[in-house]
């Protein structure tokens, strides 16, 4: 026979058995429930830079630098443009760009050359280019397509260290896990241009910059 009739909170006064432990028990889980699923929210929000676009995404650049990497990240009033800080200067100049289905360009880099001149900005001084690549991709392996060779030429030739938001939220992994990144990031933006890799396995390599760097831990030349 189904029960009709509503359990009356007053009888909790009453314990039988187990209840107090099991109601504690209970409380002790949906408090660690809370905070796996906090957790678990600002892990998908530190993988929004894989899927916004627009101001959401220039927004959400400058937020993981700062917040995810501990760099110094402000936007500057620029369409799609921030710069890196640090303390009260401005030292690196930086653009965002997004493509649904394609990878960096040329062109990519031209326009960014052309707007750091328009700023008043040194061609060699530390650049920084942000591309939220194949953004429609549906798998990561279609997502995780190289920069194209003769773009990271290009690239180390004007002085432009471009980075795929893939690039970035594993930078930040790098970071959670204790490894160094930021410091790797700066130093890969103050040694000249390339692509500035982070692969799967989480290894950082600088393609097309100085091969000058040795020491442990740091970005790897290629």
């Amino acid at each position: 026979m189904a029960q009709t009739e509503e359990y009356p909170a007053y009888l909790d006064e009453m314990e039988i058995g187990d209840e107090r432990r099991f109601r504690q028990r209970i409380e002790e889980l949906q408090t660690e429930l809370h905070e796996l699923e906090k957790a678990l929210e600002e892990a998908r929000r530190s993988k929004r830079v894989l899927f916004v676009k627009g101001a959401d995404l220039d927004r959400e650049v400058a937020r993981f630098l700062a917040e995810d990497l501990g760099v110094g990240a402000r936007e500057d009033g620029r369409p799609a443009g921030f710069r890196l800080t640090d303390g009260d200067a401005d030292w690196c100049f930086g653009s965002v760009i997004s493509s649904d289905d394609g990878n960096v360009t040329k062109g990519h880099l031209a326009r960014m050359v052309l707007e750091r001149e328009e700023a008043g900005q040194p061609e060699d001084g530390p650049a920084m280019l942000i591309a939220n690549t194949y953004r429609d991709g549906r798998t990561l392996a279609e997502r995780d397509e190289p920069v194209p060779a003769d773009v990271v030429k290009r690239a180390g030739e004007d002085h432009v260290v471009v980075l795929r938001t893939l690039d970035l939220l594993r930078l930040g992994q790098r970071a959670g896990n204790g490894f160094p990144a930021a410091e790797q990031l700066s130093e890969a933006l103050r040694g000249g241009g390339g692509w500035f890799e982070v692969d799967a396995s989480l290894t950082a390599k600088l393609h097309g910059g100085s091969p000058s760097v040795s020491k442990p831990g740091a970005v790897a030349a290629a």
